[in-house]
């Protein structure tokens, strides 16, 4: 039997870093919630086996990590021998070792050179055979609910048993593949659009994050803005508080300036004032009786001699009385002239130190606002760039397709993709059907699909349905109802029923198709619609199936809890 015994994956889908998943003999569980990988472990299974086209592979490119897309898969093989095929999606190179002793010896790097030891190993070179035969999904188990689907299928491989209209295997087939191969075309325009949806998603999702991101620097930056811009207000209004008590300091100490002038003035004028007083007095009376005596004199010539020069002293005498006399009259203007000025002075300073008493609490100092300059820079440049964020917002959201729009139309291009590919799918396996009709369907494989099928289906059923016959003539399905003894259509079952019907078919041909290689039978949640009594039955039965073949089953539901035996590996996602 071949088994698996390690994946290693990195940049692929979920997988961003290295990850290794480590397999042995019987059954391997892998679990872990929505979204951990589980399902990409059996993706990354397959392109480690078979080399994914570009459209294939363009889904599992991871975003977080674009730099590389690696899968490689150990494994051996019915002979015992270990093998290691490495697939490096970014450079396009393959290659299988062959391991010996834990080296590694080179035996294939080309895909024409590859395939055949993969078709010796896993008994398939075609991955939608292997895949159809060794996986069984979830999404495959409502397969025979959909007559339409299986009626076209039927209707062609009638062609080829029943040998209407003249039909052979080969017309049957190249039918068959003509609608796979428009199915693929549609596919491929589809993948093109997806491929081209994902980078819109991309981008719509890069610009709703850089909307995110300036949005919350626009609150960061309209919050420092808020609170630079209260306390550059609060800067300016000490500031000003500050300058109008400085500038009424100013005023005071001018005032105070003014008035020691003014009280010097007034010292000086009042030393001065008495003597001038009288000095004048004595100065008019000796003039005057120098004038009658020069007077008299002159009466004589020879008077006249001296009298002239005393009439002269005397009138010098008396002008300089009147020079005296008006410093005298001066002084007292300007004393009255000062008295009135310091009074003004004063009812100023008054008035100023009114004023002051009002600023008593302003004790700032001009190095207080050394910042003042720095926060007025700040306040502008955060008006500057949020001015700047909020039209990049605008701009932004205006001209970018909302992600959600765009993630509705690829889900959209997604199922209708998904509807092509399991038609694909599903015309593969007819064809596959109808390569082995002519050899081995009607005398072989039918009997076998009956025989192999039956013990397992009583198992799984709770022994309510024990047989079942596959009509050579229609590959019509067909299970004894024990009620009437008969045997009816399966659409008469209930869903869980056809959902257990089916698995046993699909496990049975797996062995079937796969012949000698005994490949691992690989379980994506299938289970779904059982019921717990049948589930208990259907664990119990996988135990049987993997005493002899290798078992991965994948499932979000805790099976290793439930049954506690069943599980020969856990592997928590």
């Amino acid at each position: 039997m071949v088994q698996l015994l390690r994946l290693d994956v990195e940049g692929f889908g979920k997988f961003d870093r290295h990850k290794t998943i480590n397999f042995e003999n019987g059954i391997n569980f892998i679990t872990g919630l929505n979204e951990t990988g589980k399902s990409t472990i059996l993706e990354a299974i397959m392109a480690s086996i078979f080399k994914y086209t570009r459209g294939q592979i363009e889904q599992f490119l991871c975003w977080k990590n674009n730099d590389v897309c690696r899968t490689a898969l150990t494994y051996k093989t019915e002979k015992g021998e270990t093998f290691k095929i490495t697939s490096d999606y970014k450079s396009g190179r393959r290659r299988l070792d062959k391991i010996k002793k834990g080296n590694s010896e080179e035996i294939a790097t080309l895909d024409k050179t590859i395939e055949p030891f993969i078709k010796k190993h896993f008994g398939f070179d075609d991955k939608k055979v292997f895949e159809n035969t060794a996986f069984i999904r979830q999404s495959q188990m409502a397969i025979l609910d959909d007559n339409s689907v299986r009626n076209k299928i039927k209707d062609m491989i009638e062609e080829v048993f029943a040998g209407r209209a003249e039909a052979s295997a080969t017309k049957a087939l190249a039918k068959i593949r003509k609608i796979a191969k428009d199915a693929t075309k549609e596919t491929e325009v589809l993948e093109a659009e997806q491929h081209e949806l994902k980078k819109n998603l991309r981008s719509a999702e890069d610009k709703r994050e850089s909307v995110s991101r300036d949005s919350g620097e626009f609150e960061k930056v309209d919050k420092q803005l808020n609170e630079k811009s209260k306390e550059l207000e609060k800067q300016q209004k000490n500031k000003k508080l500050f300058d109008e008590k400085e500038k009424l300091l100013k005023e005071k100490e001018h005032l105070d300036e003014q008035m020691t002038k003014v009280d010097e003035l007034l010292e000086t004028l009042s030393e001065g004032k008495e003597p001038q007083r009288e000095q004048p007095s004595n100065k008019k009376t000796t003039s005057v009786i120098l004038m009658v005596i020069g007077g008299l004199l002159s009466i004589t010539v020879i008077g006249a001699i001296i009298g002239i020069p005393l009439i002269i002293w005397g009138i010098m005498k008396l002008r300089k009385k009147e020079v005296a006399i008006k410093p005298i009259k001066s002084d007292d203007e300007k004393i009255s002239k000062y008295r009135k000025e310091k009074k003004e002075i004063l009812n100023k300073k008054a008035v100023i130190e009114t004023r002051l008493e009002e600023y008593s609490l302003v004790n700032f100092n001009i190095n207080d606002f050394d910042e003042l300059e720095t926060l007025k820079k700040d306040v502008d440049s955060l008006k500057e760039k949020k001015t700047e964020l909020k039209t990049s917002i605008k701009t932004t959201t205006s001209l970018v397709e909302s992600p959600e729009d765009v993630r509705e139309i690829l889900d959209a291009n997604k199922e209708k993709r998904l509807g092509f590919i399991m038609k694909i799918e599903e015309h593969e396996l007819a064809a596959k059907f109808l390569e082995m009709a002519e050899s081995e369907v009607h005398h072989k494989l039918t009997p076998a699909i009956e025989k192999n099928s039956k013990p397992i289906l009583k198992k799984i059923t709770n022994e309510r349905y024990s047989d079942l016959r596959v009509e050579e003539d229609t590959l019509d399905i067909k299970i004894k109802a024990p009620e009437i003894k008969d045997y009816v259509d399966v659409f008469f079952l209930s869903q869980g029923a056809r959902d257990q019907l089916y698995f046993v078919l699909r496990v049975v041909m797996s062995d079937l198709l796969g012949g000698e290689a005994n490949i691992p039978l690989i379980l994506d949640d299938p289970f779904h619609n059982f019921d717990d009594p049948r589930l208990r039955n259907t664990i119990d039965t996988l135990k049987q199936i993997a005493k002899n073949k290798q078992i991965i089953l994948i499932s979000h539901r805790p099976y290793h809890h439930e049954f506690k035996t069943v599980c020969d590996n856990v592997v928590e996602l």
